[in-house]
């Protein structure tokens, strides 16, 4: 875990950064599910547990122009060691996130103080002033992984690990995507972990964030798993693996497959600082391009293709995108990963990239290419029109039903080349042949006795 030094000297070149103007943080509220005592789980905003590490509801803190800062923490009520037990004084809770001293929410005065331009309109205070100039120097901050945080995105990454080698080993026709998706969130929980984002556990792998509808799986199908665990400091890990119910992968599948996981090699071969994320997106696309003209899908010069942006009537969106404290991280604060005279573009598929700009030291980021036979895209007369002969449409149509393969890993950028985060989670063909339906299925292994 994050010791107070690190926090103290976080705000400290947060204050620099900022001139001396004093500072507002504003933590999350408990949001009420529909009455006050049926809230949804609480999360506290990753920018304040960058800063402070502090995952209390309710809380503020005020950094001074030498980054000296008080925490504001709400009032503990009577009856709350009957309801939620004992919680830690405040001054333990001030003492961990190195702070200088502790005060009551209701003392807290923001008058004049500057706050992030984007905040939760719930949580607002008058006096405080909205300030483009401080959600830059966040972004800033918070934008290269320290050795503290490496480290506990790679605890995240083991649990996941586990949890997708179990899902693997649960998978049989007949199971539920839903019972499967059950076996993955109990490993998170088993180890104190929650959710970085929402599973996606499908045999609809076209549809991007399907998710399970406990529809059972059919040998034949593909099921596509996107799921990470978070960390209790807030660190995401993000995976995505694709593998075949039957236990084998058909023909056609693995020559999807075998597509796919070249062209996420060769993106991450360009993990470097330096190298803008853009190419790293385009390595993947040349790479699955050629593979799709192998296999007729696609006609003509693999650059000419990805030029026009026809390969991405196969593979729809960017590359991937930054992580850390947030699965997509920081994408609350607008197009961070698009600098000053870098526009999104208004190319198909590429239009979605999430991230342009020059890699550096220390950042995480995803890389997770795919192929998808969706049924919409391929119906779709503009589509037609624009990549016109650059795609075999009438044989793109006897793929219908295929549904979608990606293969995603947490990749960090180092002056010594790519590292890929966590203890390597099976990705190629016969390390996942050789996993799926060799376990209990999930009702056998969470429920034995029924």
């Amino acid at each position: 875990m994050t010791d107070a030094a690190t926090y103290r000297a976080r705000r400290a070149r947060l204050a620099e950064a900022m001139g001396g103007r004093p500072l507002l943080l504003r933590g999350h509220n408990v949001l009420p599910r529909n009455f006050a005592l049926n809230a949804y789980p609480f999360r506290q905003d990753s920018t304040f547990l960058y800063f402070l590490g502090v995952d209390a509801p309710n809380a503020s803190a005020v950094i001074a122009a030498d980054g000296a800062t008080t925490l504001y923490l709400p009032e503990p009520h009577a009856d709350d060691p009957l309801w939620h037990g004992e919680v830690p004084p405040p001054g333990e809770v001030g003492a961990l996130a190195g702070v200088d001293s502790v005060a009551n929410a209701e003392a807290l005065d923001g008058s004049g103080c500057l706050t992030l331009a984007v905040a939760d309109p719930t949580v607002g205070l008058a006096g405080a002033v909205d300030s483009s100039d401080l959600t830059q120097a966040v972004v800033r901050l918070r934008l290269t992984r320290d050795a503290d945080e490496i480290a506990q995105m790679e605890a995240a990454l083991a649990v996941t690990a586990e949890a997708h080698v179990a899902a693997m080993g649960a998978t049989h026709p007949g199971v539920t995507d839903t019972a499967v998706q059950a076996i993955i969130e109990a490993v998170f929980k088993v180890h104190g972990m929650g959710l970085a984002y929402p599973s996606i556990v499908t045999a609809r792998g076209e549809v991007l964030h399907g998710h399970a509808s406990g529809t059972p799986l059919v040998d034949g199908d593909l099921l596509l798993v996107d799921a990470g665990a978070e960390t209790p400091g807030g660190y995401a890990s993000d995976i995505t693996r694709t593998w075949p119910v039957s236990g084998t992968f058909d023909g056609r599948q693995r020559a999807a497959y075998e597509a796919v996981l070249e062209a996420q090699t060769a993106a991450i071969e360009l993990v470097r600082p330096g190298v803008r994320y853009r190419e790293v997106h385009l390595q993947s696309a040349r790479v699955l391009a050629a593979a799709l003209v192998e296999l007729g899908l696609l006609h003509g010069d693999v650059d000419g293709l990805v030029e026009q942006g026809a390969h991405a009537v196969f593979f729809p969106h960017g590359v991937g995108h930054l992580i850390g404290l947030d699965v997509h991280d920081m994408e609350l604060y607008g197009d961070i990963g698009y600098p000053a005279g870098r526009e999104r573009s208004d190319q198909f598929g590429l239009g979605f990239l999430r991230l342009d700009c020059d890699l550096e030291d220390g950042m995480v980021v995803t890389v997770e290419p795919g192929f998808y036979v969706v049924p919409a895209i391929l119906q779709d007369a503009s589509l037609r029109e624009r990549f016109g002969d650059s795609v075999d449409w009438a044989a793109a149509e006897g793929w219908l039903g295929f549904g979608g393969i990606r293969i995603e890993d947490d990749v960090l950028a180092t002056a010594s080349g790519p590292r890929v985060l966590g203890p390597g989670i099976p990705r190629t063909v016969a390390e996942v042949e050789a996993l799926v339906g060799i376990g209990p299925n999930p009702r056998q292994r969470l429920l034995p006795n029924r």
